[in-house]
């Protein structure tokens, strides 16, 4: 059967349009019930930080720990030259010994002085002298007792130990380096960081905005001041911290106030010092139009998505809202269902005709779909 030359002009012409059509890849705009935060700067701190210092004077013979290692409470980290101690240890030990001697002595001395005062062989007055004198001889083998007691804790002293577990630094001294006591001679710095905190500022206004949004929270209470914690490269941390209300402190140059919420560290990914992200509430859970942060284009006329109308590419302006993980929040420009194109197509031009392609979201979503019916 032979086609009519208009026939097949226009049947030509129907076939160029299918093929000029360009595949694009799209998302659907929807909405979703989400509480608006905001990505504030903060900065870790140790929860704990030990300054290890000498409380004796002489020669550090030698460092027991390896620099940036995590010691235990009472673990031995510097050994200073005990020599001197350990003879003072002796000698108090003797001056015990004579006191305690001189002591039993004096009571002999008493009980027979008592049996000589019943029969009248000594005066009062007489006896009354050797009871001073057996008195005086039981202070001093307490004095003496205590002279010992302190030589040995000098002794202890000799050996620095750790006094709360957590990560040493590097040594502030070396071996034959001479220490002291009334300087307190700083000899290394632990820090304790299986947990710590991530202090960040907010203004007054902002914080009892805070307190409102918790206090009108459905969470319990364990999740309802919690707030999450991203790395400055955008990788959210694992472990959500908890805010510390009872932390609070006023910048006295600012005004503002600094918030401190405590965060698990058991892998030592948080170091005192860091800078961090703390992503907190900044107003009440709303039902929001989101896209695809890669669907926006922001011009200098405003922003801009690419949206399929009628089959054809068409430019429309939006107005933003807060960034929401990956995702724009959509104030106004859209409407939920509305397809947004997320593939590259900045040399298309309004009005090209477009063939919508499933994207790996749409169909990892309905693969998702799929399995949980």
């Amino acid at each position: 059967m032979l086609l009519s030359a208009s026939a097949t002009t226009g049947f030509a012409a129907e076939q160029g349009q299918q093929q000029q059509a360009v595949p694009v890849q799209v998302a659907k705009v929807s909405s979703d019930t989400t509480t608006i935060t905001q990505n504030l700067p903060g900065r870790v701190v140790a929860i704990r930080t030990s300054e290890v210092r000498a409380r004796v004077d002489g020669i550090l013979e030698k460092r027991i720990f390896k620099e940036g290692a995590d010691v235990e409470k009472g673990q031995a980290l510097f050994q200073i030259d005990d020599r001197v101690m350990k003879a003072n240890v002796a000698a108090a030990k003797a001056d015990v010994s004579t006191a305690q001697a001189q002591q039993k002595l004096n009571k002999q001395t008493l009980k027979r002085y008592e049996e000589l005062l019943k029969q009248g062989a000594v005066s009062q007055q007489e006896y009354d002298t050797y009871l001073a004198q057996s008195q005086q001889a039981d202070a001093r083998v307490e004095q003496a007792k205590a002279e010992l007691a302190k030589a040995q804790i000098n002794l202890d002293y000799a050996t620095v130990e750790a006094p709360i577990s957590g990560r040493i630094g590097r040594a502030l001294v070396t071996e034959g380096a001479l220490v002291s006591a009334a300087s307190a001679t700083h000899l290394a710095t632990i820090e304790q960081l299986d947990e710590v905190y991530v202090d960040f500022t907010r203004s007054p206004t902002e914080l009892n905005k805070m307190r409102e949004l918790f206090a009108n929270s459905d969470a319990t209470d364990s999740a309802s001041q919690q707030v999450d914690i991203v790395f400055n490269d955008g990788t959210p941390y694992e472990h959500p911290g908890k805010l510390e209300f009872s932390s609070l402190s006023v910048d006295p140059d600012t005004g503002s106030i600094m918030l401190r919420a405590t965060v698990k560290n058991p892998d030592n990914k948080l170091l005192p010092g860091m800078f961090v992200r703390v992503k907190a509430p900044v107003a009440d859970s709303q039902t929001l139009l989101q896209v695809p942060q890669k669907a926006v284009q922001v011009t200098a006329q405003g922003a801009m998505v690419k949206v399929v109308k009628d089959g054809k590419l068409a430019m429309q302006p939006v107005e933003l809202g807060p960034m929401m993980g990956t995702s724009w929040v959509i104030k106004s420009g859209l409407q939920e269902g509305d397809q947004v194109i997320v593939s590259n197509t900045q040399f298309l031009q309004p009005g090209t005709p477009v063939q919508v392609m499933p994207s790996s979201n749409t169909s990892s979503q309905q693969k998702a779909s799929s399995t949980q019916q």
